[in-house]
């Protein structure tokens, strides 16, 4: 096989691990909007005490709930009052009853939002939504454990999402995806040491070839991408930033690694 003919799966290959490296953090959505429970526990004692009751303002509260929801700004540009086709409605989806609701703490601190509840429902009022800003209700229910559904009409925002996070949001087939990749790449470990601490050479099968490719191309796609939006965080432009900045650093680890492998050729250790 001719160096040339070679060249072209070395780009075509690289093309791949770009693609797959930079394809996760493509989010052309500059508006978004995120509604998530953050928490939802039972506020029934564990032990059946007889005569023992709760009660909120003089109501008994049978079977009682208090979930906590966060609304966010998860995109990267402001959402303004008068965005806002009436108020976001955060109602029961299920046959739980919304007792009250309040707002306990925002991010910056004293955003003017009011809530109001009725008809088993809670309204947020209109308000001015920067990047990351953040708005956190405490919210009682009394019946079965509460399930929500956000309602609201936004310019330049489709759905509200929902996100529920107070259950596994992964799903199985993604953590054993995971798990095989981590596993892969603890496979070649136990290769490789040996290989370099006795300073043997290694004449690579093909097979083992693709297994590192593999191995190194999904154990390296979920922390490039994870470590990438926290360290750009506070940028202006978070999600364009994050993918800008790594398609740059991808391109010239692809670089540099053509310029490796050439040089591994040129001195006769890579042979065709």
């Amino acid at each position: 096989m001719t160096w040339k003919a070679w060249d072209w799966k070395f780009i075509v290959g690289t093309v791949i691990g770009i693609a797959a490296m930079v394809v996760p953090q493509i989010d052309l959505s500059s508006r978004s909007l995120t509604v998530r429970l953050l928490a939802s526990s039972s506020l029934q004692p564990a032990l059946n005490i007889q005569n023992l009751q709760i009660s909120l303002n003089g109501q008994n509260v049978e079977s009682p709930y208090v979930s906590t929801i966060e609304l966010v700004n998860t995109g990267s540009k402001s959402i303004t009052s008068a965005d806002f086709d009436g108020a976001l409605q955060i109602q029961m989806a299920n046959n739980a009853k919304l007792i009250s609701a309040e707002i306990t703490s925002t991010i910056p601190k004293n955003i003017p939002v009011r809530v109001a509840t009725s008809e088993n429902k809670t309204a947020i009022s209109p308000f001015l939504s920067n990047p990351k800003d953040s708005i956190t209700i405490a919210m009682i229910t009394s019946g079965p454990r509460p399930a929500f559904e956000v309602r609201a009409r936004i310019v330049g925002i489709n759905e509200v999402a929902f996100e529920d996070n107070t259950v596994q949001s992964s799903s199985y087939w993604k953590l054993l995806g995971r798990l095989a990749s981590s596993y892969g790449l603890v496979f070649l470990y136990f290769v490789f040491t040996p290989i370099a601490f006795r300073d043997r050479q290694l004449t690579m099968p093909r097979g083992l070839a693709f297994c590192i490719a593999i191995a190194c191309a999904f154990g390296s796609v979920g922390t490039v991408s994870q470590n990438l939006d926290e360290v750009l965080s506070g940028l202006p432009y978070p999600k364009q930033s994050s993918f800008l900045i790594g398609l740059g650093v991808t391109l010239l680890m692809a670089y540099l690694a053509l310029r490796y492998t050439r040089r591994l050729i040129e001195t006769n250790r890579l042979k065709d």
